[in-house]
C-alpha cells in the first residue's frame, strides 16, 4: 500500500509536468544546448531521468509478463496484504512503550500549530492579492477590448462578494477597498499596472502555500498571467484545502537567487547608463561584473531568451523590478516562517500607500 508520502510526491509531480514553465524551459534548453553548457547539463539530466523511467516500466512489463506466463498472478491478491500485515506487526512489535508525553512529539505539536497559523494568515493575503490581480486583469481587458452593449461586467460585484465571504472585506487597506468598488471599466491604466504587478507575489504565495510546486527563476517568469488569480476567485477554496507549506530553508534559496539576479540586474544598469551609481566604488564593481558577463552564454543570467547582457532596455527594468519584489517579498515570508507570528493585519498590497509610477507588465 502506497505511503501518504509517497502519493503525495506523485500529485507533485503530476502537478510540475503540468506548468507550462517547465516545457518552456525544457525547449529553451533545447535551443540553447549548441551553446550554453547549463542547457546541456539540463538537458543530460532530463535524458537521464527519462531514460531511468522507461527502464523502469520495461523492468515492470517484463516482471508483469513472468507473473502472467507462471500463473503467479492470481496469487498477488492474496499475497500482498499478508506481507503488508506482517511488516505492520513487526514494526508495531519493536516500538518502544512510554506513557511519558515525548518531546519530539510536544515540538511537532507546537511547529504544526505554528505552521497552521502561517498558513492561515498567507492563505488570506493570497485570496486578497488574487482578487485585485484577477480585477486588474479585468480592467485591463475592458481597456482594450469593446463589449457588445448588451454584455453586463460583474467583476466589481463578484470581486466584493469573494471577499466578504471570506471576512476580509473590513480587513483590507482602506485604498484597495476603494479601488475594488470603483465602477468596472474605471480603472486608469497607472492603477491597472500597479496592481498588476501583484502578479509576482500571487504566484510566489501560491508555490508557498505548496498550490504549485515548483519556482521558475525571475528571468523565465517576466511575462505575467492573470489565469493564476482568476482560478483561485472563481474557487476560493481551494487555498483551504490543502495544509502543506514551505519550509524555510527552500524560501531562503530562493530569495538569494532573486537577489543576485537583482545584483546582476543593477550592474548592467549601471554599465549602461540607465541608472546612475551611488559612488565610483559602486561604478567599478558594475563595470566589472558586465564585462566578465557580457556576452558569457555559459555564465551569464538569462532574461527569457537573451542573456541580461543582450537584454532590451525594458526587459531589463521589468526584470530589475520583479527581482527586488521577488526578494523583499520573501525575505517578509521568511521572517514570518522562522518567527510564527503572523502579523494582526492582513494588507490588501504591497503598493497600498504607494503613489509613484511602476513599470508596466510584459
Amino acid at each position: 500500500m502506497p505511503s501518504a508520502q509517497t502519493r503525495s510526491a506523485k500529485g507533485n509531480l503530476v502537478q510540475v509536468l503540468r506548468q507550462k514553465s517547465v516545457w518552456r524551459e525544457l525547449w529553451l534548453s533545447v535551443k540553447r544546448a549548441h551553446k550554453d553548457r547549463r542547457a546541456r547539463r539540463r538537458l543530460g539530466f532530463v535524458s537521464l531521468w527519462a531514460g531511468l523511467l522507461l527502464l523502469f516500466l520495461v523492468a515492470g512489463v517484463a516482471y508483469l509478463a513472468v507473473l502472467i506466463g507462471t500463473g503467479s498472478i492470481f496469487f498477488a491478491p492474496f499475497v500482498i496484504p499478508v506481507l503488508w500485515w506482517i511488516r505492520r506487526r513487526s514494526k508495531r512489535d519493536f516500538e518502544p512503550m512510554s506513557i511519558a508525553p515525548q518531546a519530539a512529539a510536544i515540538n511537532a505539536h507546537a511547529d504544526a500549530a505554528r505552521d497552521a497559523a502561517a498558513r492561515s494568515w498567507l492563505a488570506d493575503l493570497m485570496l486578497v492579492y488574487a482578487v485585485l490581480v484577477d480585477r486588474a486583469g479585468s480592467e485591463r481587458f475592458l481597456k482594450e477590448k469593446e463589449l457588445p452593449p448588451n454584455v453586463e461586467v460583474t467583476s466589481r460585484r463578484a470581486h466584493m462578494e469573494v471577499l466578504r465571504s471570506a471576512g476580509l472585506w473590513e480587513r483590507m487597506a482602506l485604498k484597495d477597498r476603494d479601488v475594488v468598488m470603483m465602477p468596472d471599466g474605471a480603472w486608469a491604466w497607472e492603477q491597472i499596472n500597479r496592481y498588476a504587478t501583484g502578479i509576482e507575489p500571487l504566484r510566489l504565495l501560491r508555490w508557498i502555500l505548496r498550490i504549485d510546486f515548483r519556482l521558475p527563476t525571475v528571468g523565465q517568469q517576466l511575462s505575467g498571467d492573470f489565469g493564476i488569480a482568476h482560478e483561485i476567485v472563481v474557487d476560493p477554496e481551494r487555498i483551504r484545502r490543502g495544509n502543506q507549506l514551505i519550509d524555510t530553508e527552500t524560501v531562503r534559496t530562493s530569495r538569494d537567487d532573486a537577489h543576485t539576479t537583482l545584483f546582476r540586474c543593477y550592474a548592467e544598469a549601471i554599465s549602461r547608463g540607465y541608472q546612475e551609481a551611488h559612488d565610483e566604488q559602486t561604478a567599478d564593481w558594475a563595470k566589472g561584473i558586465t564585462e566578465e558577463l557580457a556576452g558569457n552564454q555559459d555564465e551569464d543570467f538569462l532574461l527569457g531568451d537573451n542573456l541580461v547582457s543582450e537584454a532590451s532596455r525594458e526587459q531589463l527594468g521589468w526584470a530589475t523590478a520583479l527581482a527586488n519584489i521577488r526578494t523583499d517579498f520573501l525575505s517578509m515570508v521568511l521572517e514570518l516562517l522562522e518567527t510564527g507570528q503572523p502579523p494582526d493585519e492582513c494588507p490588501a498590497s504591497i503598493f497600498a500607500e504607494e503613489d509613484e509610477s511602476v513599470p508596466e507588465p510584459q
